[in-house]
């Protein structure tokens, strides 16, 4: 079989990742396989959007109809017909789709003054869609794309950039690139090349790749086929330095590791290969510290050096395609240090397995490089399991199965994993469907009354790490949709790789009804009022709607959202339990409720009359507890097979591991000399009636143990006064990771006239 791969040069030409993939696929497909492979490039320039646009034109009109099959891997290149067209795909252009840097109104027609971030595009647009030219382009951009659209998509393009009765400053503004109108454009043109009909089979560099909204059309089947470098790898005999080579870009967050590493106080040389725009920043951020060396360009054949005595290799980018080096420093029997947001590269590294994958901060990394030194022996461990997990990507595996080869007989088929295409937005189904069949899965849609970024109490830690794990474990999008404060914007944000907060602010009158209800309880009630204030918050109902026609799998988090729930969203759907809040929320309000206050039974009326729907019309629950599945199923009427308990837990990878000598000098510091122990809770009933069995049984019976009472409990009244060996929390931050105290006193005696401690 006679096959081109197509793909675009580069202008100025560069090496990077894209470039070693061709050529390492044309090598290895033309010595390995059957097959006879050629390499078929075009110079595409895309410093302005013209370029660009002539670009996609060129490749659009490339006659390779003399090959038997063409593989494309990345725009403009995909634009290319041919009746046996396969797709490898690397990545769109990321400006325009995942990283657009306006994600908020992404989703609005491009022709609508919301669709543009600022005052003067929104004037613009709104006088000119009806432009002739505009006109006939909102039309042709709003029909489904089509082949035969080209040739009029192109010269309607390059008839509004040559339109001498538009001002330059006009047509500059609506082409400007990124923006809205060219996003539109583009996308346009990236749906006709990558139609179900124009493609004969898809496949992809990475599972990250496959998780990003209109990468590729919705439920088409996708191969994920990881390949390896081009460079040899080889294990060394020495661990004696950390390497890293990346362009010294923003992305490539060479900043934050060096924020990290000049944290620690480790023996041990940090070595940076590479050259980019931030060069002198970094060097300027590590002059003082001999410990980091800079090897500027470095050939392939010395990156192979380096990796080969390193002990580790610290990789960091934010929401990485692929990452071939982590591929290669795996490969040569490295454990990596990463971030939980670096995409592709977690698809290797396993936290304490075959790496570090920690939260991108200072604190967190810092702690995994003094783990790593410290442990030289674990590290190594690391390293051979890393060596292992990467096995499988090899040229004869990547290059066999992409193009469709059978293995011999001698030859075990490789893991390479299908998954479904998720379109604008992905689709999902029911809980068991999401976990069993690839087909349905896509997009969760959840509703809550509150923010979770960033995690600081216990329910927004809970939801934050449910939802990130489910969008990586089960390679489903899933998207928070959160109330705000009023004065707060709407904004969309992804939080996690695959998982997206969407907060709406409230409205006026929503904010009203709201602040009228907390000062009729003499409590914070924001969860029951919105109950029904949802209702007029036509901007909440716009995005719930916007979100619901392409979610299949709907949750609601806390009963207080199910009416909007049921009235716009028509899927299946799971109900998720936090606690039993009828009778969490008649133990927040009951003074209220002592007092005969008309609004009190009311709100109360509410709260059971939702969590009784949550719990019958939901098409299962997920609850924190078997008893409070218990309490649902006597209260409610429940089947008695309905529910499962997904357990709180702690967020273990931003948990550095301090060993014993460590502590010991921590407790000489604090002139700690008695055991201490420490209780962590809300102002909630339960972790009230905890405590106050700590203040009142527990301390007083275990007189030589110090107790620590931390989080917003110790607000309560009940624990002004304590015993002598119980200490309540002045001050409460939440750093890098886990919960720390700012000062402790003592409450003996009143706490305004206490002491502070440290």
């Amino acid at each position: 079989m006679k096959i081109a791969l197509v793909a675009p040069s580069a202008v100025p030409f560069t090496v990077g990742g894209a470039e070693k993939l061709w050529w390492g696929l044309l090598h290895h497909a033309n010595q390995l396989s059957d097959h006879q492979m050629e390499l078929i490039k075009l110079p595409s320039p895309e410093r302005n959007f013209p370029e660009l646009m002539a670009s996609y034109q060129r490749f659009s009109e490339l006659d390779l109809s003399h090959f038997d099959r063409v593989i494309s891997t990345k725009y403009p290149a995909w634009m290319i017909e041919h009746p046996e067209h396969h797709v490898y795909l690397q990545h769109t252009l990321r400006g325009l789709y995942d990283t657009y840097p306006w994600p908020e109104r992404a989703g609005v027609d491009a022709f609508e003054p919301e669709a543009w971030p600022v005052e003067k595009g929104r004037r613009g647009i709104a006088l000119l869609r009806h432009h002739p030219r505009l006109k006939g382009l909102r039309r042709l951009l709003a029909s489904n794309p089509e082949r035969a659209q080209l040739p009029e998509l192109f010269a309607r393009v390059q008839g509004l950039m040559n339109d001498r009765t538009l001002p330059q400053s006009v047509r500059d503004g609506l082409l400007h690139f990124p923006g809205p109108l060219t996003r539109a454009i583009l996308h346009h043109l990236d749906a006709i090349a990558l139609s179900p009909k124009a493609i004969a089979r898809f496949a992809a560099i990475s599972r990250n790749v496959t998780r990003r909204a209109d990468y590729f059309p919705e439920g088409v089947p996708i191969q994920i086929i990881h390949h390896p470098s081009d460079l040899p790898v080889f294990e060394g005999r020495h661990y004696d330095y950390l390497f890293t080579v990346s362009r010294l870009d923003g992305p490539k967050r060479v900043d934050l590791l060096l924020r990290a590493f000049l944290q620690t106080e480790v023996d041990c040389e940090l070595r940076i290969a590479g050259t980019g725009p931030m060069e002198a920043e970094l060097k300027e951020m590590a002059k003082d510290d001999p410990r980091v060396r800079f090897l500027g360009f470095v050939r392939d054949s010395d990156v192979v050096e380096q990796y080969r005595d390193a002990l580790a290799v610290p990789f960091l980018p934010f929401d990485e395609d692929y990452g071939l080096i982590t591929v290669e420093a795996m490969g040569a029997a490295k454990a990596v240090i990463t971030c939980t947001d670096t995409g592709g590269v977690n698809e290797f590294v396993e936290h304490g397995v075959t790496g570090w994958s920690v939260a991108p901060e200072p604190d967190a990394l810092a702690a995994a490089i003094t783990q790593a030194v410290e442990n030289p022996r674990r590290t190594q461990k690391m390293g051979k399991a890393a060596k292992a997990r990467v096995a499988h990507v090899n040229w004869a595996d990547t290059v066999r199965e992409l193009l469709g080869d059978t293995p011999s007989a001698d030859q075990a088929p490789p893991s390479f994993p299908v998954v479904m295409g998720l379109g604008a937005a992905s689709a999902a189904g029911s809980l068991a469907d999401a976990m069993t069949n690839d087909s349905r899965r896509g997009h969760w849609l959840v509703l809550n009354t509150y923010s979770v970024y960033p995690p600081m109490g216990g329910g927004q830690s809970r939801m934050y790490h449910l939802y990130r794990h489910i969008a990586k474990e089960l390679g489903v999008r899933v998207t928070l949709l959160v109330l705000l404060p009023q004065d707060y914007p709407e904004k969309c944000t992804e939080i996690a790789p695959g998982l997206f907060e969407h907060g709406i602010p409230l409205s006026a009158a929503q904010a009203r009804q709201q602040k009228s209800l907390s000062k009729a309880l003499r409590a914070s009630v924001d969860d029951i009022a919105a109950i029904h204030g949802w209702e007029h918050n036509p901007a909440y109902i716009r995005a719930l709607k916007s979100h619901a026609v392409t979610a299949t799998l709907g949750v609601c988090a806390h009963p207080y959202l199910v009416h909007a729930l049921q009235a716009h969203f028509e899927g299946p759907w799971l109900y998720e339990s936090h606690n039993v809040e009828t009778d969490l929320k008649r133990g927040i309000i009951h003074e209220a409720l002592e007092k005969g206050v008309t609004e009190a039974e009311a709100a109360m009326v509410e709260v059971e009359t939702a969590e009784r729907l949550a719990c019958q019309e939901s098409d299962n629950i997920l609850a924190c507890a078997e008893g409070d599945l218990k309490r649902f199923r006597e209260r409610y009427d429940l089947p008695a097979d309905k529910g499962l308990v997904v357990n709180n837990c702690a967020d273990l990878e931003r948990l550095p591991f301090v060993d014993s000598a460590a502590r010991q000098r921590w407790q000489k510091r604090l002139r700690q000399t008695r055991p201490v122990a420490l209780f962590l809770g809300s102002f909630h009933g339960p972790n009230l009636e905890a405590a106050e069995f700590i203040v009142h049984r527990l301390a007083p019976a275990c007189p030589k143990v110090a107790f620590y009472l931390a989080g917003s409990l110790c607000q309560h009244p009940d624990f002004r006064y304590l015993p002598p060996n119980v200490r309540a929390s002045a001050g409460w931050t939440t750093p890098s990771y886990g919960y720390c105290w700012q000062a402790w006193t003592w409450r003996s005696t009143p706490c305004s006239a206490a002491p502070a401690a440290t």
